[in-house]
């Protein structure tokens, strides 16, 4: 029983992982999308053609989000090759042997 609860924590782990990540970076990268097209609105309703600047800001925001999560990635998967050419240890990354 004890290998069946291991497996589905570890399933679950998984899978909620994947959720974040699979669904979470495209979600906040299509909010991005949405608040970098928002114009101004003039008083009587009319579009400026100007972009409204809290709204670009929180799209730099979610932008900078996605592209610092894409590049943890990829961080972590060249963990190794980063620990043993540079002899810099990134996410627990074991060090060289010498």
């Amino acid at each position: 029983m004890h290998t069946f609860n291991a497996i589905a924590k570890s399933l679950g782990e998984v899978t909620l992982i994947a959720l974040l990540l699979g669904a979470g970076l495209p979600l906040i990268f299509t909010i991005g999308i949405r608040f970098w097209s928002m114009e101004t609105v003039a008083a009587d309703g009319a579009p400026t053609g100007a972009r409204n600047p809290a709204a670009l800001a929180v799209a730099y925001l979610c932008f900078a989000i996605v592209v610092l999560a894409i590049g943890a990635g990829i961080l972590y998967i060249a963990k190794d090759f980063i620990s043993h050419s540079f002899d810099v240890q990134l996410f627990g990354a074991k060090p060289p042997k010498k």
